[in-house]
């Protein structure tokens, strides 16, 4: 996709406001995906403007919708693509922070009782 961040934020949008379903997430929802359709279009046509005919044959060889261009071939999937170090790392982190977090209560608890908790006490004492 062209535009990976906007739709991957159309997507959480649709998930929340079918999870929430309150009226305030539907219209807020609403008003978020039609600011994304218009960033998606908007930028299109300002890569169109500033690159012409070079954003032009880019367009024709990508989609906007995820996985569209590779469907109707005209682009491939290339697993080497995904086969990188930092692909790794990031796999390393996932694993690690989703395997903590058994311990987020001993952490919370941990820093409850120690000085940090009083010293960040009392800097919000003087705020309010």
């Amino acid at each position: 996709t062209r535009h990976p961040q906007a739709i991957g934020q159309i997507i959480w949008c649709i998930a929340h406001s079918l999870w929430i379903g309150t009226s305030f997430t539907l219209v807020t929802s609403f008003g978020l995906i039609c600011h994304h359709l218009f960033a998606i279009w908007h930028g299109d046509r300002r890569l169109e403007f500033k690159f012409g005919d070079e954003f032009r044959k880019f367009r024709q060889v990508t989609s906007i919708i995820p996985f569209l261009a590779i469907l109707d071939g005209r682009q491939e999937f290339k697993f080497s693509e995904y086969f990188k170090l930092s692909q790794i790392g990031i796999l390393v982190a996932i694993v690690v922070i989703w395997s903590s977090h058994r311990y987020i209560n001993i952490a919370v608890t941990t820093f409850n009782s120690s000085f940090l908790s009083e010293f960040f006490d009392w800097q919000f004492k003087l705020i309010t």
